[in-house]
């Protein structure tokens, strides 16, 4: 596979709860906690990097606004194991009675810092003072982040999307895809072994996939509701008897 796989992850309908009422903006920020605490189990319990791995296993994520970018620390033979942590995590945020959209891409990634200017390359904790005021700044940049990003921008609904260039180094056994596009994962009903270890040593929630239908339509029922077109593309998606 040419370059690091990276997963962008975030939380649909952030905007449109945060700006709805206070109640729906604390459950926007919970959302957006529990995103964050899931993908730090995940990378603490499960892929924490060990000596003996030559660290190869770890993972680095970054955030950007309602989401992140999760992305492996060398190439991989496939998009296996990113697959399977995607759908881990969508499935424990799903149970949790959140929604969120998923695309893996693959490109470089590095550290930024030294192309900015000197105030911001001496930061610390990137951090910089502007007078009495604060800016924060990230220091990594690269193609598994624009080519994940830009990705996700293609399709509508909580949908799990591949790079069509990853499909020809061949999906894990028991992967299922959506009648909609062959590069759109079902992470409800894929049968990945690796996503049920993942999240029982990330002590993440997953269910049946009946059980993880049921939130979704409980998810589009609450107020404020999804638009239809974005309830349509998400049951295009995944398998939910027609729902």
């Amino acid at each position: 596979m040419n370059g690091r796989w990276g997963i962008s992850i975030d939380i649909e309908g952030f905007s449109k709860h945060y700006e709805y009422d206070e109640e729906r903006k604390t459950y926007a920020i919970l959302a957006l906690g529990e995103l964050m605490n899931s993908i730090f189990r995940i990378g603490g319990r499960c892929f924490p990097g060990t000596p003996e791995r030559n660290y190869s296993e770890r993972l680095f994520a970054h955030q950007y606004g309602d989401g992140f970018l999760v992305c492996s620390d060398f190439p991989e033979p496939d998009a296996s194991r990113a697959i399977a942590i995607a759908v881990a995590i969508m499935r424990h945020m799903t149970m949790k009675g959140y929604a969120t959209k998923a695309a893996i891409s693959a490109g470089d990634l590095s550290d930024i810092k030294g192309c900015y200017p000197k105030p911001m390359r001496d930061a610390k904790d990137e951090r910089v003072y502007v007078g009495m005021g604060l800016m924060t700044i990230i220091s990594v940049m690269g193609t598994a982040l624009t080519k994940a990003h830009k990705l996700a921008a293609t399709r509508r609904g909580a949908v799990l999307i591949l790079d069509k260039h990853l499909l020809e180094f061949g999906l894990p056994v028991g992967t299922k895809t959506g009648a909609a596009s062959s590069n759109c994962i079902d992470w409800v009903a894929s049968n990945l072994p690796l996503a049920d270890e993942i999240a029982r040593k990330s002590q993440l929630q997953t269910a049946s996939a009946e059980e993880l239908c049921e939130k979704l339509k409980t998810y589009c029922a609450m107020q404020p509701t999804p638009p239809a077109s974005w309830i349509e593309a998400t049951f295009a998606s995944v398998n939910c008897g027609g729902a």
